[in-house]
């Protein structure tokens, strides 16, 4: 007879936890996933339940959000956040609450260069998209998608590329990373470096 009150009791908890998570939102993803600190930049969040959106939360000083605005649906969500000078650079931590709970944690990160959106076609060697030095390039990549960019370098220059790939934390990435000139000759290569995944 106990073990049948237990189990009953076992059960009801399960369907009121199930009952609560089934009208939390959902994150998704965020779009852009960083910016420059100092800046002001619109997001835009798209998952589940996230039409009754009432704060962005972060879990580190220096964000204040200026604007939210729901996107139409209960999938979409738009925001400007405003990143203070100060805001220390790497990852932040950050979730949606929402009237009827919160979402699960995402990452956000804060840089030091200027964020330039990748711009399509740029999958071909002849058609590079040219960006300037100190520049954060913030894109999509699908799977085997091949891109191409183009500085321009003087002889001896120190290039340096970090991917932040895998530690966004969306699926496993595994990025291949080439210097090539204008013949199309590798000059040097970078594919599964160390803890830099």
């Amino acid at each position: 007879m106990l073990l049948r009150k237990l189990f009953a009791a076992v059960f009801a908890v399960s369907l009121l936890i199930q009952s609560a998570f089934s009208s939390s939102p959902s994150l998704g993803s965020i779009i852009p996933r960083g910016a420059k600190r100092g800046t002001e930049v619109e997001l835009n969040f798209n998952g589940d339940r996230l039409d009754d959106a009432v704060e962005i939360l972060f879990y580190s000083p220096g964000f204040s959000v200026t604007e939210l605005t729901p996107g139409g649906s209960a999938k979409h969500l738009k925001a400007k956040i405003a990143i203070s000078p100060e805001t220390e650079l790497g990852e932040h931590l950050m979730r949606i609450r929402t009237k009827s709970g919160l979402s699960g944690v995402k990452s956000f990160w804060v840089g030091q260069f200027e964020t330039v959106s990748e711009i399509e076609p740029n999958s071909e060697f002849a058609t590079p998209q040219t960006i300037p030095f100190n520049s954060t390039i913030e894109g999509i990549l699908e799977n085997e998608d091949v891109d191409y960019y183009v500085i321009e370098a003087k002889k001896g220059q120190r290039i340096s590329v970090e991917v932040e790939g895998i530690r966004l934390g969306n699926a496993f990435y595994d990025p291949y990373v080439a210097i090539l000139n204008m013949e199309r000759f590798e000059l040097t290569a970078s594919d599964d470096t160390s803890l830099l995944l």
